[in-house]
């Protein structure tokens, strides 16, 4: 099953942006992304807030976690803008999401915590264990349109992950 057209909207705009776009103006996509696979009616929470102390004003994170009293992320997306598509720019996302996972694991009551990192359109996911060296280790190399068909298929395997974390 293909995005909502208001998701596959939000991407042509990014896209229409090129490498103009800023991650403030790639929030909107990706938090419609998350809210598809993590909806509020499955007890899920997309947040931007500070979790032990991991976000640092200007980062554009998110997390994902249930809702209630535990506030253990299951889920760390980074994003970063259209401009940064090169070597550099996947080994920032990566290096921010091993850094912001790890201190996460400090407090957290999972033994694995999931990351995605996009880049404008582009995107990966990563992985990390409590009990393993502090590295990420890939679950899907980089997409090139997460809004696509074929990308939909590939974060539902990545979606069916995190929901199996607990």
């Amino acid at each position: 099953m293909p995005y909502y057209e208001a998701i596959k909207a939000e991407a042509k705009y990014v896209a229409d942006l090129g490498s103009t776009a800023t991650e403030d103006q790639l929030r909107g996509f990706y938090l419609g992304v998350l809210s598809e696979w993590f909806p509020p009616s499955e007890g899920y929470v997309v947040d931007r807030r500070v979790l032990n102390g991991a976000h640092k004003p200007g980062r554009k994170s998110f997390f994902v976690r249930y809702a209630g009293n535990f506030r253990d992320p299951l889920l760390i997306v980074e994003l970063k803008r259209p401009a940064k598509w090169n070597d550099a720019g996947k080994q920032e996302v990566l290096n921010c999401l091993t850094k912001s996972i790890q201190t996460q694991f400090d407090q957290t009551q999972y033994n694995t915590i999931y990351g995605v990192g996009g880049i404008g359109l582009h995107w990966m996911a990563c992985k990390m264990e409590k009990d393993g060296l502090p590295v990420t280790t890939t679950v899907l190399d980089w997409h090139d349109d997460i809004s696509s068909d074929l990308s939909y298929d590939a974060f539902k395997a990545i979606a069916d992950l995190v929901y199996n974390i607990h």
